[in-house]
């Protein structure tokens, strides 16, 4: 995993990416971790380390400053890589319970259908794994602007529901102080083509992946959720920004749905891609692993598309691998904006 970040930040970007950083390296799909530094950033590579190693994996680090120069670096780095490969080749599959899965869901690139098939297709997936025990993550408060309240009656105490209210008015306060796009909101140009009119009617589709249960806790950007079952992380609606948030904050596994289609994965994680629509699906099938479309054309229902994405989760979780995996996208972006969060 490369990335630009890093360097000449200010103290409460520093905290933020420290805690990415650390929450990524942290993921339980992770065996062990080389952090690759020039060695004088103002994010510490060595702090980044040492909250890693507080969960027990294994974590090197090298420092091209240290080493002399990127060859140098880059010989000692390879040498650390390969022996980390080989020891991770001690690792066996065991059993676990679905209520140990941790799932994210995103949505980008949506269009008029993705409110009507694709989310509230994931949101009954999301009520089947939540009855099961597993966790998930519901992001992008840009995309809850004008449906807040609906999230809001959705709490599963008062808390949860003042922590709501206060994450979309922070948003919303953030939003106004960039003129004309502060009063579009997160709808894109590739929404109005795709059918979309307005933010209030892109977030009456977004908030559909979470389903119907209980919202039962609100977290900060990349922190890593203390509850199981429906939870809202506060990320923005940049996708890749909200992705990798959620990874760091332990999630194994993403659902992504898509109208217009976008390719966009993990690069820790696999992500499986629902598409709206057939006629995308047809457009993008080697990037789409789920055509909810069938709900659209009549040809299926959607809880017979739940529990197909539902089946297919439970068999990556096992193994198999998804499109965005085959092919190679490992994307990975942070946003810059100062939050607390824990790190585990």
């Amino acid at each position: 995993m490369t990335h630009p970040y890093g360097c000449t930040l200010d103290p409460a970007s520093n905290q933020e990416m420290t805690c990415v950083l650390a929450g990524t390296a942290s993921n339980p799909n992770v065996f062990g971790v080389l952090l690759v530094a020039l060695g004088c950033e103002t994010v510490s590579v060595h702090e980044v380390a040492t909250e890693v190693a507080k969960s027990g994996k294994p974590v090197e680090v090298v420092s091209i400053q240290d080493e002399g120069d990127t060859l140098a670096a880059t010989e000692k780095g390879l040498a650390i890589a390969e022996r980390l490969v080989r020891e991770s080749k001690s690792a066996s599959r065991v059993d676990v319970p679905v209520s140990k899965l941790v799932v994210a869901l995103e949505c980008g690139a949506s269009d008029a259908f993705s409110g009507l098939t694709a989310n509230p297709a994931v949101g009954r997936a999301s009520d089947i794994l939540v009855g099961l025990g597993a966790t998930v993550i519901l992001s992008e408060v840009t995309e809850f602007l004008g449906a807040e309240h609906i999230l809001a009656d959705q709490a599963a105490d008062e808390e949860v529901r003042r922590r709501i209210m206060a994450v979309v008015a922070k948003t919303e306060e953030e939003l106004s102080r960039i003129g004309l796009f502060g009063e579009l909101g997160d709808i894109t140009p590739g929404n109005i083509a795709g059918g979309l009119t307005t933010i209030e009617e892109k977030s009456l589709g977004c908030i559909r992946k979470g389903g119907i249960t209980p919202i039962r806790e609100v977290v900060e950007y990349a922190q890593r959720p203390s509850k199981s079952g429906l939870v809202i992380m506060d990320t923005p609606g940049h996708d890749i920004e909200s992705m990798t948030a959620m990874m760091a904050g332990g999630a194994q596994i993403g659902i992504f749905t898509t109208g217009r289609g976008t390719p966009t994965g993990s690069a820790i994680a696999p992500v499986v891609k629902v598409v709206s629509n057939t006629p995308t699906y047809l457009r993008m099938r080697r990037n789409i692993d789920i055509n909810a479309g069938g709900i659209a054309d009549g040809a299926e229902s959607l809880d017979s598309v739940a529990q197909r994405i539902v089946d297919f989760l439970l068999d990556v979780a096992s193994g198999v691998t998804t499109a965005s995996e085959r092919n190679g996208h490992r994307e990975f972006a942070m946003r810059r904006r100062g939050t607390y969060c824990t790190v585990y």
